[in-house]
């Protein structure tokens, strides 16, 4: 037989933590996803390829009903990013959201950390 007893101390104790924790995260959140949101504009405006500006002025971010958002909409946009058959791919979005959420992730990892 395997048994563990834990204390009403310890459950008192890791019961704030969780409280605690809830209430940063949730306070946090939010403001971690417009940060994030932000950083990817400005990478991708700092990698997008310039003839006359206009997507890199196209790239923009914000908040709506279903979150945040980032986007490039200039219609030729997804063209430059993946390329064509007469055109090589000149990628300047998806890598920097990338990056940027991993970033994200850590973020909200050290946070945990820290909580707990």
């Amino acid at each position: 037989m395997i048994s563990y007893k834990v204390n009403k101390k310890d459950i008192k104790d890791l019961e704030k933590k969780i409280n605690k924790l809830d209430l940063e995260l949730v306070d946090n959140i939010d403001k971690q996803f417009g940060i994030t949101a932000s950083m990817i504009s400005v990478r991708a405006k700092k990698d997008a390829p310039v003839d006359t500006g206009f997507l890199k002025s196209s790239i923009n971010f914000g908040k709506d009903s279903k979150g945040v958002f980032v986007q490039a909409s200039a219609d030729y946009a997804p063209f430059q990013e993946f390329g064509t058959s007469r055109m090589k791919a000149q990628p300047f979005f998806y890598a920097n959201a990338k990056l940027e959420i991993k970033l994200l992730l850590q973020r909200i990892k050290n946070k945990i950390k820290s909580i707990i």
